[in-house]
């Protein structure tokens, strides 16, 4: 891909560059062809890891639904890409159910324990010590193992040592450790030799190479055990109490009261529309669902299709769309058990509108301050300090839609890659450091309190057509990029007409803003290096970056209703592949 750019236009800014951009404008830019289409009829999962997709279609054709599936394919990546998601940490989860089309929202997001206090990361000393990041002071009380037998027994058809067969037996069996994975142990070295040297990940002390088998005999004995014990053996049994060992044995304050007194929840999803597609996604504590629908409302006030795909133009108006997107998430996101947050405000078309005529075609916003939701909100107005954010690449997606046509899109996260760098010794899992999420301003409302959810940008999203039926599934990894992953790539398939794979694998772009302040256009690689020029000329203060998992790794499934089959794509940012039958 090019990575060099024509410096001579950006000397020749008259009529050169006007007749240039005019022709871009008109050509466009050509689709990516490196796309990996896959198509089944009756089933199919798409996730981060081949075998995890595997093994979430091996319960499909054993009898098992949907639901069934993703708890499956969830416990699976837990063991073949234990960095990203697992036991240890949480994330959410939407359902639509084909027989009554209702959707649903699983939110197993971690809280803060007991113990914390809104000033604990506000001292140098614990900045200095990234007490936030590393060690047991940054571990939220994990959620996932509620989420998963909550799912399993309210909408599931199997026993959950049936749908964890395939992960224990990848867990005692072992598979072959890839590059990628490689580079992550040794990229996370220092936290784990610090934290966890023993731990399966640093055989002999040192990270596991390529091409070994990797085999994690805790996890297997976790699983295990919650097969014949149920959650109380997370919550209120042995490996609760592992967990909360290795927490405060390595700096945290966790009890087996935290763990006794998590709470999951069931609610309804955020709901929006684009271009007359219903969008389905997380609400809080995740900002994810709202922003999603909060762009896609400010590009629908543009002729996107006409504007070319990744052409100038479009990338300008998306680029200043994105910035108040952000300025808005800084100010108004947060858990709303804790504080009113303006969602219908956010989410409502009229707002929209506002702010997509604060957009001008030929200026590029340098202030960006939060817009004011409150007007379309309908409530009363709250006046509070906001913040908080997150620049990690981890976590974990996946898609699953059975041969009945109920769909689950999944978000998973041990947070940064290996989380805290904490594992628990007897059980291998590997705990999150969520508590990064909050904001360390003790003035904030996501400063950490006791039980609250720190602030998510995960989105597990699902798309019904304007005939109501299904459309799409898709989320992504890659912390706030999440968001713009997830709404780039609908528009890539309902504006630009892209299949599944083709529409995930498009490089992409990210602009954030806060303190006021616009922040710095980011472009993938891969995007026309005269489009970026032009970008440039246009005032937009930007970097190119490498095609890769910084912009958000996606996968999804795409329904092809006129063929009666479903499109799977899944992100080569990542090791992801789609698997049907």
């Amino acid at each position: 891909m090019n990575t060099q750019f024509k410096e001579v236009l950006l000397v020749r800014k008259g009529i050169i560059a006007v007749v240039v951009f005019a022709l871009l404008l008109s050509a466009g830019a050509a689709f990516a062809v490196d796309a990996n289409e896959v198509y089944s009829e009756n089933g199919m999962v798409s996730s981060a890891h081949e075998l995890a997709s595997k093994a979430g279609v091996e319960i499909l054709q054993n009898g098992g639904n949907a639901i069934d599936a993703a708890i499956a394919t969830m416990l699976a990546l837990n063991v073949v890409e234990p960095n990203a998601s697992g036991i240890g940490g949480g994330g959410f989860t939407t359902i639509r159910f084909a027989e009554t089309g209702e959707v649903v929202e699983l939110d197993y997001r971690e809280v803060a324990p007991l113990s914390a206090t809104r000033d604990m990361y506000a001292s140098e000393e614990s900045k200095k010590a990234k007490e936030s990041v590393l060690g047991g002071k940054a571990v939220g009380v994990p959620g996932i193992v509620k989420g998963i037998f909550t799912a399993l027994e309210k909408y599931g058809t199997m026993s959950f040592a049936e749908v964890a067969a395939p992960a224990i037996r990848l867990a005692e069996e072992g598979f072959e450790v890839h590059p990628m994975q490689t580079q992550i142990i040794t990229d996370e070295f220092g936290k784990l030799s610090k934290y966890s040297p023993d731990s399966v990940f640093l055989p002999g002390g040192l990270p596991a190479e390529t091409g070994t088998i990797l085999k994690q005999p805790g996890i297997a004995k976790a699983f295990r055990l919650l097969a014949s014990d149920g959650p109380d053996a997370f919550y209120n049994g042995p490996i609760g109490e592992a967990v909360v060992a290795a927490v405060n044995n390595s700096g945290g304050r966790m009890s087996m009261e935290d763990l006794r007194g998590y709470e999951m929840i069931v609610q309804k999803p955020v709901h929006g529309t684009y271009r007359g597609y219903s969008i389905y996604s997380t609400p809080p504590a995740s900002s994810g669902g709202t922003h999603i629908v909060q762009l896609l409302n400010i590009m629908e006030n543009f002729p996107v299709k006409a504007l070319k795909h990744n052409s100038p133009e479009y990338l300008h108006y998306l680029a200043e769309g994105m910035k108040m997107v952000f300025a808005d998430r800084q100010k108004y996101m947060a858990d709303t058990a804790f504080v009113k947050v303006p969602l219908a405000g956010l989410s409502s078309k009229g707002y929209a509108k506002e702010l997509a005529d604060k957009i001008r075609k030929y200026d590029v916003m340098k202030d960006v301050p939060a817009g004011d939701p409150w007007p379309f909100d309908g409530s009363e107005k709250a006046e509070f300090v906001g913040g908080g954010g997150n620049k990690h690449i981890s976590t974990s997606s996946f898609s699953v839609v059975d041969a009945a046509g109920n769909i689950v899109a999944s978000t998973n996260t041990v947070n940064y890659f290996f989380g805290s760098g904490v594992v628990v010794p007897e059980y291998g899992i590997v705990l999150n450091n969520q508590m990064d999420d909050f904001s360390q301003n003790p003035e904030s409302v996501n400063a950490p309190e006791p039980g609250k959810r720190p602030l998510s940008s995960m989105s597990p999203t699902i798309v019904l057509d304007p005939e109501g039926r299904a459309f799409m599934t898709i989320g992504a990894a890659g912390a706030m990029r999440i968001i713009t992953a997830v709404s780039q790539i609908i528009m890539n398939v309902v504006d630009f007409g892209m299949p599944m794979d083709m529409a995930i694998e498009q490089p992409r772009i990210f602009n954030p803003a806060g303190g006021g302040k616009a922040g710095k256009l980011l472009i993938e690689e891969g995007i026309d290096p005269s489009t970026v020029d032009y970008l440039k000329l246009r005032g937009h203060d930007l970097e190119v970056r490498p095609f890769g998992g910084y912009f958000g790794t996606a996968q999804g499934i795409l329904f092809d209703h006129t063929k009666g089959r479903m499109n799977g794509g899944a992100d080569s940012r990542r090791l992801g592949v789609p698997v049907g039958y």
